[in-house]
């Protein structure tokens, strides 16, 4: 999964034939929260912090919370200090408002513009539908937390919890650090470790897309002192800052090779001839073409996204003029 520890998987009592959590580290562990859908296996996750203190970070859709409880239970949780939302995605957050029932006293820490939309997601969940459509009903409707279980990340008072302000993917997104790693969500881009040393690393830039904050995002994620760095969408790596480096140089790389094809030819078929250049120039997407049949459909859906992010990117600098 990324790192040159031996990892170890616990629970999994086959309540459900659910993958068990896997322990990355002595006090992390991967929770896999694969959903009903093509291809959406080893790619959502929450990861669970376990030191002098315990940290639940993203615990994604509300379609998989019963997984996630599950896995919390073999795991002998039954306390978390803190929910720590990187951003209110409701495949990082929508099962939130369940999690906050289940574990009644725990704080659920987010950006300061996100805890209107955790109180009422009502506007949420309608825009999930209008973007998403029949994924967002696969992962299920996101329900209210309690307004006075929720802190800004800038004002929660404990200082193991380090809230970085990263809103290169959302606005509203905020990457952690606790010790020595380092929760970077989607500022990162998305991340799948692949075999002999090999990794696939894609941005993670939707409509709409703003290239400079992202560029900065990284960049703050880059400035802060770490060894390992977890990503939403999936795993963890040692390789870092190198690994997130090599993501600033890939964001130019996109924005190169779609800014050459709008160009050329802005017209019909611009997106797919967008993805078949990055998919033959950028390095860092080579292993696409090693994914099962059904992993590459969802990947060419997400690449799909994130080239229309830099396409509507494009298109707002033409109109803000010189």
């Amino acid at each position: 999964m990324g790192t040159d520890r031996a990892v170890s998987r616990k629970g999994g009592d086959g309540r459900s034939g659910d993958p068990p959590a896997i322990q990355m580290t002595p006090s992390l562990y991967l929770i896999p929260l694969d959903q009903e859908l093509t291809g959406f296996r080893s790619f959502i996750s929450a990861w669970l912090y376990r030191g002098e203190k315990t940290f639940l970070v993203d615990p994604g859709p509300a379609a998989t919370i019963h997984r996630l409880i599950h896995a919390l239970e073999d795991l002998s949780v039954n306390r978390l200090d803190a929910v720590l939302l990187t951003h209110i995605h409701i495949d990082h957050a929508g099962g939130i408002g369940e999690v906050a029932r289940h574990f009644r006293h725990t704080p659920v820490v987010c950006h300061a513009s996100a805890i209107k939309h955790l109180v009422d997601p009502s506007r949420l969940w309608e825009g999930s539908l209008k973007t998403l459509g029949d994924t967002a009903r696969a992962y299920g409707p996101i329900r209210p937390v309690p307004a006075d279980r929720i802190v800004d990340a800038d004002r929660y008072p404990d200082p193991a919890v380090v809230p970085i302000a990263t809103p290169g993917h959302a606005v509203h997104h905020v990457s952690y650090r606790v010790g020595r790693i380092l929760f970077a969500g989607e500022a990162g881009g998305v991340f799948r470790q692949g075999d002999g040393g090999r990794y696939y690393l894609r941005p993670a830039t939707p409509p709409r897309f703003f290239l400079e904050t992202s560029i900065r995002s990284i960049e703050s994620l880059m400035a802060v002192p770490h060894e390992v760095l977890c990503y939403g969408h999936f795993g963890l790596t040692q390789d870092t800052p190198g690994i997130l480096e090599a993501h600033k140089s890939q964001i130019y790389r996109w924005a190169r090779v779609i800014g050459r094809q709008r160009q050329q030819d802005p017209g019909t078929g611009l997106v797919r001839r967008c993805m078949a250049r990055l998919l033959a120039e950028d390095p860092l997407v080579a292993d696409f073409h090693r994914m099962d049949p059904d992993v590459r459909e969802r990947e060419r859906q997400f690449i799909t996204n994130s080239i229309r992010g830099f396409l509507g990117y494009f298109e707002d600098c033409e109109a803000d003029g010189p």
